[in-house]
């Protein structure tokens, strides 16, 4: 069976996408709503990159320069 590329990511990414759409939680009515959440995600991010490792020769993307 031969498919191009074009069958194929739309094989792989409709059901992809169907199951990330029905993963994700209803979006918060009132703004406090909205905040708390933005907040808990900010959270939860922050801890995600916290368990992250990096060397010690991990150089910045930029300089400060006083």
């Amino acid at each position: 069976m031969k498919l191009t590329r074009r069958k194929l990511a739309t094989a792989v990414l409709i059901p992809a996408a169907a199951a990330m759409a029905q993963t994700q939680p209803p979006p918060p009515g009132t703004p406090d709503e909205e905040l708390k959440a933005a907040r808990d995600r900010a959270k939860l991010i922050g801890e995600a990159l916290a368990q992250q490792t990096l060397p010690m020769s991990t150089e910045p993307a930029f300089q400060f320069k006083a």
